[in-house]
């Protein structure tokens, strides 16, 4: 089993001068986590983004675990056959 790839979005104004209707600048680019958001709403979202004037970005971060577990694993090796000789 498998840990779940977590999932954001990036949003960047599609216009340089983007203002609040209030006159404000806007703010830059946001990140929103979508990890445990179910896919049809998720894709609402991206699309009311883009209604705003948003470019979306998908962003996803693997959970390291089994790199470190793997690294874990080449250092005692490592070790033990440092070990031996």
């Amino acid at each position: 089993m498998s840990t779940p790839v977590k999932t954001y979005i990036r949003t960047i104004p599609k216009s340089a001068g983007w203002t609040l209707p209030n006159g404000l600048t806007g703010v830059g680019e946001q990140f929103f986590e979508l990890t445990n958001i179910p896919w049809k709403d998720q894709q609402a979202i991206r699309e009311e983004l883009d209604a705003l004037g948003f470019y979306v970005q998908d962003i996803h971060f693997s959970d390291p675990m089994p790199i470190q577990v793997g690294m874990e694993i080449r250092k005692r090796y490592e070790a033990e056959e440092a070990a031996k000789k």
